[in-house]
């Protein structure tokens, strides 16, 4: 049997070689790792990350945000409902009088 012996390369060799792979990946890394932190501690814009809370800063902003069905029906369960005065007509059978208060509310809930 022959065996076949590789000569053994020298520590500075060695070493060198391990700089010159390990140095530019640490580098790397760590200028990725910067730029995230930046990137998540100082966004561009808001991050998404509590859809309500994002209309609701839009809502104090004044500015129109897409609304989902679903948050709807969440604003309606939440809201008060409105208390509507009964007035007694005399004559029930009338409609030529509509009272104020619809008249009211109808006119807040127009398009």
């Amino acid at each position: 049997m022959f065996l076949v012996m590789l000569p053994v390369p020298p520590l500075a060799a060695i070493i060198t070689s391990i700089f010159l792979i390990a140095l530019p990946v640490i580098v790397l890394m760590t200028a990725w790792t910067v730029v995230t932190m930046v990137r998540i501690l100082f966004p561009e814009r808001e991050l998404p990350i509590d859809p309500s809370a994002l209309r609701r800063r839009a809502r104090e902003r004044g500015q129109a945000v897409p609304v989902r069905f679903r948050d709807l029906v969440e604003d309606q369960r939440h809201a008060e409902a409105p208390a509507m005065p009964h007035r007694a007509s005399p004559d029930a059978s009338s409609t030529t009088e509509i009272p104020s208060a619809l008249v009211e509310d109808l006119w807040l809930r127009r398009n």
